[in-house]
């Protein structure tokens, strides 16, 4: 219906131009054949016959005799229609000045018509009709802008929206293969299943089984979500429709849900299947009722429901959505039948990156002396988009160095690159603030040496980065658990480098505000959801609501932790003085050391006495 009316409106708009260009082309006509009508019948009959060509002279003559009968002059380029009294006619070009023949005429009483004022030019069609086509140029330009605004802004009342249909459709199949996928191997085969459903589909059908009308993927930003459902689609050969939930929502009551429904309906046209993929479906379903109502979104919300619902048996169609954050989506989203079906696409293990690494190192050489097994030891926590990252950053590096390939040390420039920024050779140091920043991290690596379980540093630099002035990489292990002790051990290594600048400096500086802002987060997360207090055992206070004096007793609580983490961080650094003095001079002279140099430095290494236990029984009742 929408399309139709278009149509409507520009068949209305041509008219009304041809219209307006009939009128005034029959307007211009019509005044020509007035300025005839309005001529002398001496003129007019003279416009009958051949006219005789006299000069201003011979004419003057006449008029002089009294043998003009009738004269008509046009002002505008002086030229006369003359009629004389023994009938003749002629035309006769006067000069500028003629007075002098007007006036002789007149003593005559000759009959004198003079037409148009000097200076003055004919007018054509074309400057008569310039006005209307003026207009027209507006009007057609206010149209074109309303068109272009109501597109922008949903598509309102004029139309669909261009940017959501340019967006949402890809013609060709995607090039992408499980092959390309490394580091999430669960994910890829859950995935594969749905690949032979539709390329033997007897089989599955023979069992009764039939295909989930919508796939959830979630996990970390950069896992690859994106990339399994490209996959998916280019292995099943299939086309495929990529949106976000952004798309869908507007200010406009209703635009969204309409969305919704051309894209599945184009999706359906497929027989031999489609595949429709909604990144960061949070956008638009978001639990209901959570004090952020929306009517749009909800709309919106309601119809990728309907359509879900609304797949039967014959339909081919696969819709996959993806978020990094399951725990706020609608539990009607979620439930059997829609998408019923999760699949967690975590942050890679060591054996993951280091696929990664392959996949993205594959078409670039590399220098004998890169193991990536060991760079993948070095780069825990790190997504695949950020690993893939790493790898071209280690690129560009050896281009800058005019290296033939890539090396380990390119690899770590990469690493260091993509963790805390490029090097920033101009930054602002002042005379001294270089021996704070060296005490600084060489209180964080040491901390964290002497930690039993804390990974250790593998390289430390005071070369500023990005916004940090200095930076200690640790080495990073694979966890699925962690318990007191171990976050304990965290928090002494974080405020390291403040306790560092108090034993040294006798003070401390606003180096350290990533520093206490990150301990502040693990020591909250550790009272309130990991029940790692023994103030509150077991109970997460924070998931919730509280009252004023339990709220005290939790920020209590977290203060409590970073003091004893603070105090441990002294006492290590006390205790193992001469170690910290030399890791300093040692920063100083060299600006980066490697795992090597730090070991050469500290010499022996005697572990951090584990805290004694603390019970996890609640010393009082919560409040009310």
């Amino acid at each position: 219906m929408r399309g139709h009316s278009r149509k409507s409106q520009l068949v209305v708009l041509a008219l009304m131009v041809a219209a307006i260009v009939t009128l005034m082309t029959a307007l211009a006509l019509t005044s020509g054949r007035t300025d005839t009508a309005t001529q002398s019948p001496y003129v007019r009959g003279a416009q009958a016959s051949k006219k005789a060509e006299d000069t201003y002279t011979d004419l003057l003559a006449a008029a002089r005799k009294g043998d003009v009968a009738a004269l008509e002059l046009d002002a505008r380029t002086n030229k006369a229609d003359v009629v004389y009294e023994d009938a003749r006619e002629a035309n006769v070009t006067l000069p500028p000045d003629n007075a002098a023949l007007l006036s002789q005429l007149a003593q005559t009483g000759t009959q004198v018509e003079i037409k148009g004022r000097p200076g003055d030019q004919p007018q054509s069609l074309l400057s008569a009709l310039l006005p209307t086509l003026v207009l027209f140029a507006l009007i057609l330009g206010v149209i074109v802008f309303m068109r272009r605004r109501a597109a922008q802004n949903g598509g309102g009342m004029m139309g669909p929206n261009m940017a959501l249909r340019a967006s949402a459709e890809l013609t060709t199949v995607p090039g992408e293969r499980f092959r390309d996928i490394a580091g999430c191997d669960e994910a890829v085969e859950e995935l594969a299943e749905i690949v032979q459903f539709y390329r033997d589909r007897k089989r599955f059908d023979l069992l009764g089984a039939r295909l989930p009308s919508g796939i959830m993927l979630h996990g970390d930003p950069g896992t690859g979500k994106t990339l399994l459902a490209k996959a998916l689609a280019g292995e099943a050969g299939l086309p495929f429709y990529a949106t976000s939930g952004s798309d869908f929502v507007e200010k406009f009551v209703g635009v969204g849900a309409s969305r919704v429904r051309e894209l599945f309906a184009k999706a359906r046209r497929h027989e031999e299947g489609a595949v429709v993929f909604i990144d960061e479906i949070d956008a638009v379903g978001r639990a209901r009722g959570s004090g952020d109502a929306n009517g749009e979104r909800e709309q919106t919300l309601n119809q990728i429901l309907v359509e879900l619902d609304g797949f039967s048996t014959t339909d081919r169609v696969i819709c996959i959505a993806a978020t990094n954050r399951l725990d706020v989506l609608d539990p009607a989203l979620l439930r059997p039948g829609r998408f019923g079906r999760h699949i967690a696409v975590p942050l890679p293990s060591e054996e993951g990156r280091a696929a990664i690494l392959a996949v993205h190192s594959a078409s670039r050489p590399l220098g004998e002396d890169v193991d990536l097994h060991e760079l993948a030891r070095t780069m825990g926590g790190l997504s695949g988009a950020q690993l893939a990252e790493v790898v071209n950053e280690a690129a560009v590096m050896a281009a800058r160095s005019h290296d033939h390939a890539i090396r380990t040390d390119h690899f770590r420039e990469g690493y260091l690159r993509v963790l805390a920024g490029p090097k920033r050779r101009s930054a602002p140091i002042a005379e001294g603030e270089l021996e704070v920043i060296a005490a600084h991290e060489a209180g964080h690596v040491l901390c964290a040496e002497y930690g039993e379980r804390h990974e250790k540093a593998r390289q430390v630099t005071i070369e500023p980065r990005g916004q940090a002035m200095g930076l200690a990489v640790y080495g990073q292990s694979d966890r699925a658990l962690h318990d007191p002790d171990y976050l304990h051990e965290a928090l002494v290594a974080v405020l390291g480098g403040r306790a560092a600048e108090q034993i040294v400096f006798k003070r401390v500086s606003s180096g350290a505000v990533n520093d206490l802002q990150k301990a502040t987060d693990l020591a909250r997360r550790a009272v309130e959801e990991l029940g790692f207090s023994p103030r509150f055992g077991h109970v997460a206070v924070g998931r919730s609501s509280l009252s004023e004096r339990t709220q005290a007793d939790v920020d209590s609580e977290i203060e409590r932790m970073v003091a004893a983490a603070y105090a441990d961080a002294m006492a290590t650094l006390e205790g193992h003085r001469e170690q910290l003095d030399r890791l300093t001079e040692r920063l100083l002279e060299q600006r980066v050391l490697e795992r090597v140099d730090i070991l050469a430095a500290i010499g022996n290494v005697t572990p951090l006495p584990k805290p004694a236990p603390q019970p996890l029984q609640p010393e009082m009742g919560l409040a009310a």
